[in-house]
């Protein structure tokens, strides 16, 4: 699926946000979106917890259908 143009800002946003990250000195952090509002995420947050996607779930169903891909 190609990317629109709400998908072109969004890259956009997240790209400028993580180099005034990256000017500031900071390091070890990925761009994140929370309640519309960019936030920098630790790295060591994300990795701290595994998390598991049922695969008869519902999300993972939305996602296949959303890719086209098949079982």
């Amino acid at each position: 699926v190609p990317a629109d143009a709400e998908d072109s800002i969004m890259c956009d946003f997240f790209a400028r946000n993580a180099v005034h990250a990256a000017m500031a000195g900071k390091t070890g952090l990925v761009i994140g979106l929370l309640h519309d509002i960019f936030i920098h995420v630790p790295i060591e947050l994300l990795v701290s917890q595994k998390k598991r996607l049922d695969l008869n779930g519902l999300i993972w169903r939305a996602v296949l259908a959303a890719t086209g891909q098949t079982l």
